[in-house]
């Protein structure tokens, strides 16, 4: 039983092992898990001389699994939030968080 409620899921994509003719990856696997996903957004302003220039919004999404998940960074991460949207994204961070006596409690990943 996870430490957190978990009732989101996640689709991870993984290009197989396998190759073809030309060497790309002949499939792609993809695993279902059950997650919890935090969604945010920040406006990051660029500036030269005190002058804005430009203004953005970046998105960032913390996906917090149940102990040691198979998670890398070449697979394609994907889920869909409550508006609808379908966001995939590969992950640029991932985490596993311990409890004292070494077991993986939870694996965070960053996109």
């Amino acid at each position: 039983m996870a430490i957190i409620p978990m009732r989101q899921t996640i689709t991870v994509k993984r290009p197989s092992d396998e190759l073809d003719v030309w060497g790309n990856p002949a499939g792609v696997e993809e695993i279902t898990l059950k997650c919890r996903i935090d969604e945010g957004s920040t406006a990051v302003k660029s500036r030269n001389n005190g002058v804005i220039r430009s203004e953005e919004a970046v998105a960032s999404a913390r996906i917090i699994l149940d102990r040691l998940a198979d998670v890398r960074y070449t697979d394609v991460v994907s889920f869909t939030n409550e508006l609808g949207e379908t966001i995939e994204k590969r992950p640029k961070e991932i985490n596993v968080k311990r409890h004292i006596d070494g077991k993986a409690l939870l694996t965070e990943v960053y996109l």
